[in-house]
């Protein structure tokens, strides 16, 4: 079914807000637990002038129609149907999908309700990295595009998927399709069984202090221009990006930390020793406690979200007795990754 484009358009000037509390998301001065990870401190923010949303910790975002997307899982003709339905809008040439559409989905919510519950799986996480493989492109991107060093790259376990069905067959085959559905990594739709993540797509391996596999982040490499760009395997455990690096600094060393994954893979090709912490609200009072004792630095990004991070994190950090020495970007740089890519020519 097409949906016609003026239609669109009208079912994205709805309210943001609006559609939120329709979706039984509880927000509060704007602000809202992101339904996308376990979420303790909120870190869904509503644009009301741009009619938008984003989590600044899963890097996710868009308009209406792709908040109900995320929320209800489903795809983006059903999701206008949805939008049209409960805000009574008439989509043209319908051929009758109101009558049918609200018979599957009277209750939204439900489906969530109803959805397996997301467990940390480290056995199948571990299965997954250990399969996913660099393809060309991903070395492209990673070594031409990026130049990280590659052993980098090795040491922190850094893989790829190109096929997503041929990978959700070996897991389904290996694991069972219930455990690797409530993995979060394979996913129920309407047409049977899918990957989580979008492909091609790079996967970031994120692992506790025993160097165990407790969540993935991917970076999407393809040309479909709403495909998120980073995925987390939604509720499952979010926190430091390359942790085990605290075991290994010496007294006084430098510890950088970094909003992105990327900035941090860019801080250990340049030889500094980084973490990656997507918000300050995630960390554990234990993780926060390693850090306080660490000597820190940070280059933060040359955007609002760079600034709010720093801010956080000297809050946060600040109330352990620690402080995060800011190190200026030169000018033309946005973030260190592009300092880093200077730095190489």
């Amino acid at each position: 079914m097409m949906i016609p484009r003026e239609t669109i358009d009208k079912l994205n000037e709805l309210s943001i807000l609006s559609v939120a509390s329709r979706l039984e998301i509880r927000t509060k001065r704007k602000l809202a637990l992101c339904f996308m990870h376990n979420d303790s401190h909120p870190s869904l923010h509503f644009n009301t002038d741009k009619n938008t949303w984003k989590c600044y910790v899963c890097n996710k975002g868009g308009n209406v129609i792709n908040l109900v997307m995320e929320k209800l899982d489903i795809g983006f003709v059903d999701a206008c149907k949805w939008l049209a339905d409960q805000f009574t809008i008439i989509i043209p040439e319908d051929d009758g999908y109101r009558k049918q559409f609200k018979k599957k989905t009277a209750k939204p919510a439900v489906k969530q309700k109803n959805e397996p519950q997301t467990v940390i799986d480290i056995e199948l996480y571990e299965w997954v990295v250990s399969r996913a493989i660099l393809s060309e492109q991903a070395r492209h991107f990673l070594y031409e595009e990026r130049r990280y060093r590659e052993e980098v790259v090795r040491e922190l376990g850094i893989g790829s998927v190109t096929y997503p069905d041929k990978l959700v067959n070996a897991l389904v085959n290996r694991f069972g399709e219930e455990r690797c559905v409530k993995s979060g990594i394979v996913k129920r739709g309407q047409y049977g069984l899918y990957l989580h993540f979008y492909a091609p797509c790079l996967l970031f391996p994120y692992k506790d202090m025993e160097g165990r596999v407790v969540n993935l982040q991917s970076r999407y490499l393809g040309t479909k221009k709403d495909a998120p760009r980073f995925q987390f395997i939604q509720n499952a455990q979010i926190s430091m990006f390359n942790i085990g690096v605290l075991k290994e600094l010496k007294k006084g060393e430098k510890l950088f930390l970094s909003e992105g994954i990327t900035d941090c893979i860019a801080l250990l090709s340049s030889g500094r020793k980084a973490v990656a912490i997507p918000s300050a609200t995630l960390l554990k009072e234990e993780q926060l406690n390693l850090l306080a004792a660490r000597n820190l630095y940070m280059y933060p990004d040359r955007d609002d979200a760079g600034e709010r991070l720093f801010n956080e994190l000297q809050d946060t950090l600040g109330k352990h007795g620690a402080m995060v020495v800011r190190v200026p970007l030169p000018k033309g740089c946005k973030d260190f990754s592009d300092y880093y890519l200077m730095m190489q020519q």
